[in-house]
């Protein structure tokens, strides 16, 4: 994360601009506190804010809760998605800094082809390869092993330890389990050398070890050439890229790829780089423990990314770095950003101008928003007038008595 921060522009609707005893504020935390209450059973992590049209009022919405959630005691991040028209960005003056666009295009797309493992670990070569559908083999070598894992558009597909111990190599273990002969071996060994066909196939073919028997054996040489290459932290790293079809992998096996990675090295800490890299475009504001990710360049195709697999990746680590996320989206009307974005946090807040919006948007919006697996968490009546509402004007009356004649009076001038 970058040691400097940008000061908000001044703007008459920030919280930081009002007493903390007024009614503004205290109605930014009154939506705290409901917020809160909405999902007693699982904590809410990542928040959308939408609203049906533009000028309704979301991005300001988004900057006060989050000033709020702040001074409440979290670390909290920002993040605008709006990458049409990005109102967090030019709220607090970063224009000109990189951001999410540059981190979803530039950071996470960059083809890296050779590296040091002390650098980038296993973890991070895997789930950049699975961004970026590579198809290719992963060399990782030390002064004692030297491992491959084959990638196929992004999948991991087969690995490979080049150099195993003689005394655990497929044949000594099957003869060391009496599975297979010692002339047996000898005779599958002598035709690997004429063909091309792996010592497997050539096992199965001849009938001398059962399919079933071959693919618990070969599961273990998978797993163990996996944690080997795990293990392999001062290593160094190359990747060749590979048409498709000359990508093989072990005839038969029971590994499930996915549970083997998280399994064993699917941990945050165990990710440096791709954290680094994501820091690198948060940068802090004036507030104490509030943060933002600019939305960067505004690219020409804001759908297409915004719907990518490495936004998707993108929002489910930052959830991991902060106690809690907001995400500024356009308009649910105008772009379909809202309704990609939000099925993948914890809910949506849809904001309303009061007596502004045609009611026929807002329905609208809110079916399209119904129409997916998305939860709306609530919708936030903003910009209402206190001087004509009945409501707020008993409230400012219960509040007065609450906090005093000097907190009326604060919160009558707002």
């Amino acid at each position: 994360m970058r040691k400097f921060f940008k000061k908000n522009k001044n703007g008459n609707t920030l919280l930081n601009q009002f007493p903390s005893k007024s009614g503004y504020a205290e109605s930014y935390r009154t939506l705290r506190t409901n917020l809160q209450f909405t999902s007693m059973d699982t904590e809410l992590k990542t928040v959308c804010v939408t609203s049906a049209t533009e000028m309704e009022g979301k991005t300001n919405t988004v900057a006060n809760l989050a000033y709020t959630m702040a001074q409440a005691g979290q670390r909290v991040l920002m993040v605008d998605c709006d990458l049409r028209k990005p109102g967090l960005t030019s709220r607090f003056g970063v224009e000109n800094e990189p951001g999410l666009t540059d981190l979803i295009s530039r950071d996470l797309g960059a083809m890296i082809t050779k590296g040091r493992m002390c650098d980038i670990r296993l973890n991070d070569l895997i789930k950049l390869n699975r961004l970026q559908k590579r198809t290719g083999i992963l060399s990782i070598s030390d002064d004692i092993n030297h491992v491959d894992i084959s990638f196929k558009n992004g999948h991991l597909t087969d690995i490979f330890w080049k150099n195993r111990p003689e005394k655990q190599k497929l044949a000594s273990t099957l003869i060391n389990q009496n599975l297979l002969t010692t002339d047996q071996a000898r005779t599958a060994l002598g035709q690997q050398k004429k063909s091309v066909q792996k010592l497997g196939t050539i096992l199965t073919t001849m009938g001398m070890i059962s399919r079933t028997e071959l693919k618990k054996h070969l599961s273990v040489h998978i797993i163990e050439a996996f944690k080997t290459a795990v293990a392999m932290l001062d290593g160094s790293f190359s990747f060749t890229s590979l048409p498709g079809s000359q990508i093989e992998s072990t005839i038969e096996h029971n590994v499930n790829f996915d549970k083997l990675f998280h399994e064993f090295i699917d941990e945050e800490d165990q990710s440096p780089y791709l954290t680094k890299i994501i820091e690198s475009r948060i940068v802090p504001t004036d507030t104490k423990k509030l943060f933002l990710m600019p939305s960067g360049r505004i690219p020409p195709n804001p759908s297409e990314m915004i719907s990518s697999k490495k936004m998707m990746f993108v929002l489910a680590n930052l959830a991991l770095l902060f106690d809690f996320v907001i995400i500024d989206t356009p308009p649910v009307l105008p772009a379909s950003d809202a309704l990609i974005i939000a099925p993948n946090t914890d809910g949506i807040l849809v904001v309303v101008k009061a007596n502004d919006v045609n009611k026929k948007y807002i329905k609208d919006a809110i079916s399209q928003l119904e129409a997916g697996t998305t939860k709306i968490l609530g919708l936030i009546l903003n910009r209402v007038d206190v001087n004509k509402e009945r409501y707020y004007r008993y409230y400012r009356k219960y509040y007065s008595s609450y906090y005093g004649k000097t907190a009326a009076q604060e919160a009558g001038a707002d």
